[in-house]
């Protein structure tokens, strides 16, 4: 009977040491680094491709495979190795998916409108709406002269 209430306490306290075991805080980064390396030697590839691309068909396509194989990198490492990522890194890639989203802008616009330069464009919409905008004053001044013109007191 002391044998067994002896074997029991010391798996009960066994059992609580391993319990308050302290995890390890340190956490291994290589797999953030590879994720990192991984992710900026795409985009600087699709940007590239992407600036490239002559039609949009092969414009739509080589944006469609960016997007994929930039989602089977972050799928491809254990969850949360994003947040293992440094401030310098996450920076690095908010600059370089900035910079593919330019070229994407720019692109749909050669595409969109091959003779016309994307800042005239803004130039040209606000000169047409000015020129609307005082065509409908000049028409509702004409409707109100001549419905003063009309009243009885004239």
């Amino acid at each position: 009977m002391k044998k067994t209430f002896l074997f029991t306490l010391i798996a009960i306290i066994c059992s609580c040491l391993a319990g308050c075991k302290t995890e390890n805080k340190v956490k291994d980064r290589s797999d953030a680094d590879k994720m990192f390396a991984r992710i900026c030697k795409l985009t600087q590839e699709y940007t590239e491709k992407l600036s490239e691309a002559s039609d949009s068909a092969t414009w739509a396509q080589v944006y469609n495979e960016f997007e994929d194989k930039l989602e089977k990198i972050s799928f491809s490492y254990p969850p949360d190795t994003d947040l293992l990522l440094t401030e310098g890194q996450n920076d690095t890639i908010q600059n370089l998916l900035e910079e593919i989203v330019k070229v994407k802008k720019a692109k749909i616009h050669d595409i969109l409108h091959p003779f016309v330069e994307c800042d005239s464009l803004l130039i040209e919409d606000s000169i047409v709406m000015q020129e609307a905008n005082s065509e409908i004053s000049e028409a509702g001044d004409k409707v109100n002269q001549a419905g003063a013109s009309r009243s009885p007191g004239n």
